[in-house]
C-alpha cells in the first residue's frame, strides 16, 4: 500500500502560530477540486492503461515463444526481484513523494533536492547490496527456495534489475511530488516494459528468439534505458531548484513503517508464486502468472486511483472535510466498477478462450484466472480504504490490518497450493486481498468517514 499523500509532520512541516498543519498542504483548490482530479485521473489511467497493455503483450510474447515453463521462470524471478526492490526502498518512495510535494508547495526546493539525493543514495545503495547477494547466491536461492535450479539464470539476470528499478521508482515519486503524473507513471514500469517487449517482438520476427533467457535480458535492457531517460527528465525539471539545504526531519524513521506495509502487500503475491514454483514447478507457476497478469490489469486501476487520490485525502482530512473524502471514494468505486465490468464479464463468459490466447497449454489455468479477476472486482467495492487510513495518520492501524491479511494469505498458500496448484495460489491471493480491503473500509468508517 504505497502512498503519495501529504500527511502532517513531514520533513518540511513547521507548526507555527496562526499557521496550522493544514498550511503544509498549501495546494490550491484548483488542483484539488474534482475537475482537477478528473484531469489527473485521465492522464494516470491513460499511462497505466498503456503499461497494462505492454505488460500483457510482453507476457503473451514470452508465453507464445517459451510456453508455461518460460513464463514461470521469468515471472518468478521478476517477482523475487521486485520484492527485493521494495526492501531496498525502505519506504523512502512514499516519504519522498510527500516531502517533495510539501516542499515544492512551500517553495523550499533546496530541502526537496536534499531529500531526493538522500533517498536515492540510501535506496540505490541498498539495491546494490541486494544485487550482490543475488549474484553470489542465485543458485542456492533457486534450488532451496524456488525449488528449481533451472530458475537460477533468470534470477541472476533479474538481480541487476534491483538497483535500476529502485532508482526509477524514486525518480517516479519525485516527478509525482512535483505534480507531473504522466511522466511519473511512465518511468515506473510502462516505458521499460514497452522497450523490452518491442525488442522481444523484433527478435521473434527475425527468428533469433531461441534462448529462454532472452525475455529477462531484454526486460533488463528496457529498464536500463528507462533509468537513463528518467535521469534526464528529473534533472531538467529540477534544474531551477535552489541549492541543497539540510533536512529538518528524518526520512528513514517514518519510512520503516511504510516499508512494513509495502512488504506485507507485495509478500502475498510473491509468497504464493514461490510456494507454487517450489511444489509444482515452473510450468504451473507459468499458468498462474498468466492469470495473475490478466487480473493485474484491474489491480492497476485501483493502484492508479489511490496514487492520485492520496494527496487529496491527506489535505482533506487535515482540513476536517471528511464528507469530501467520502464523496470522492464513492465516485471512485463506481468508476472502477464500470471500468472493470467488461473484463469481468469476458472472464466469466470465455475464460478458456482468453487463456488460450497465450497457447493451448494455458487453458488449464482458466479457473485460477477467474478467481484472481473476480477477487480484484470484489476488492474494488472497498477501493482506496487502505490509502485513506495512511493519509489520516493511521499508519499503525494499516500495518495491523495488513499483517492480518498476510498471515491469512500465508496459511491459505501453505494449505491450498500443494493440493490445488495454480487454483490454490489464486485463492490464497484473492481471499486475503478482499479481506484487507473490507476491514480497511470498516476502519475508515470507525474513524468518522461516512463512505456508505
Amino acid at each position: 500500500m504505497t502512498s503519495s499523500g501529504l500527511p502532517p509532520g513531514g520533513p518540511c512541516h513547521k507548526a507555527q502560530t496562526g499557521s496550522p498543519v493544514g498550511q503544509a498542504f498549501n495546494v490550491t483548490r484548483s488542483k484539488l477540486h474534482l475537475r482537477g482530479l478528473r484531469g489527473q485521473m485521465v492522464v494516470g489511467f491513460g499511462v497505466k492503461g498503456f503499461g497494462a497493455v505492454t505488460s500483457f503483450a510482453f507476457t503473451w510474447l514470452v508465453a507464445r515463444a517459451f510456453g508455461p515453463a518460460g513464463v514461470g521462470a521469468f515471472g518468478t524471478a521478476l517477482t523475487t526481484a521486485q520484492m527485493l526492490v521494495i526492501l531496498s526502498l525502505i519506504g523512502l518512495d512514499t516519504i519522498l513523494v510527500r516531502t517533495v510535494a510539501v516542499c515544492v508547495s512551500q517553495n523550499r526546493t533546496g530541502v526537496a533536492r536534499t531529500a531526493v539525493r538522500h533517498a536515492t543514495r540510501v535506496a540505490v545503495g541498498g539495491g546494490l547490496v541486494l544485487m550482490v547477494m543475488i549474484l553470489l547466491f542465485h543458485q542456492q536461492i533457486a534450488t532451496n527456495l524456488l525449488g528449481s535450479p533451472a530458475m537460477a539464470p533468470d534470477l541472476l539476470i533479474m538481480g541487476f534489475l534491483i538497483p535500476v528499478s529502485a532508482y526509477c521508482r524514486l525518480a517516479s515519486t519525485t516527478l509525482r511530488g512535483m505534480g507531473d503524473i504522466g511522466k511519473s507513471q511512465m518511468v515506473d514500469g510502462p516505458l521499460g516494459t514497452f522497450l523490452g517487449g518491442a525488442m522481444l517482438a523484433g527478435a521473434l520476427l527475425i527468428g533469433v528468439a531461441h534462448n529462454p533467457l532472452l525475455p529477462s535480458v531484454l526486460y533488463l535492457v528496457g529498464w536500463l534505458v528507462t533509468m537513463f531517460a528518467a535521469t534526464i527528465i528529473v534533472r531538467r525539471m529540477t534544474r531551477d531548484w535552489a541549492p541543497a539545504e539540510p533536512l529538518d526531519r528524518p526520512m528513514l524513521r517514518p519510512g520503516f513503517m511504510v516499508l512494513i506495509t509495502n512488504v506485507n502487500n507485495f509478500f502475498v503475491d510473491w509468497f504464493a508464486t514461490v510456494i507454487l514454483a517450489a511444489t509444482h514447478g515452473p510450468a504451473e507457476a507459468g499458468l498462474f502468472r498468466v492469470g495473475y497478469q490478466i487480473a493485474s490489469s484491474l489491480k492497476l486501476l485501483s493502484a492508479t486511483s489511490e496514487t492520485i487520490l492520496h494527496p487529496v485525502f491527506a489535505a482533506s482530512y487535515e482540513q476536517g472535510d471528511v464528507k469530501r473524502i467520502a464523496r470522492i471514494i464513492r465516485i471512485t468505486i463506481l468508476a472502477l466498477l464500470v471500468a472493470a465490468s467488461p473484463i469481468a464479464l469476458a472472464v466469466l463468459v470465455a475464460p478458456h478462450w482468453i487463456m488460450g490466447l497465450f497457447g493451448k497449454q494455458f487453458t488449464a489455468g482458466a479457473a485460477a484466472m477467474q478467481v484472481l479477476v473476480l477477487g480484484q472486482v470484489f476488492g474494488m467495492v472497498f477501493a482506496s480504504s487502505g490509502g485513506v487510513l495512511v493519509m489520516a495518520n493511521r499508519e499503525r492501524l494499516a500495518v495491523v490490518l495488513t499483517m492480518s491479511s498476510v498471515i491469512l494469505a500465508a496459511i491459505l498458500a501453505l494449505v491450498l497450493i500443494p493440493p490445488y496448484g495454480a487454483l490454490g495460489a489464486a485463492i490464497a491471493i484473492a481471499v486475503p486481498s478482499v479481506f484487507l480491503r473490507f476491514v480497511s473500509m470498516v476502519a475508515v468508517r470507525l474513524i468518522g468517514i461516512p463512505i456508505i
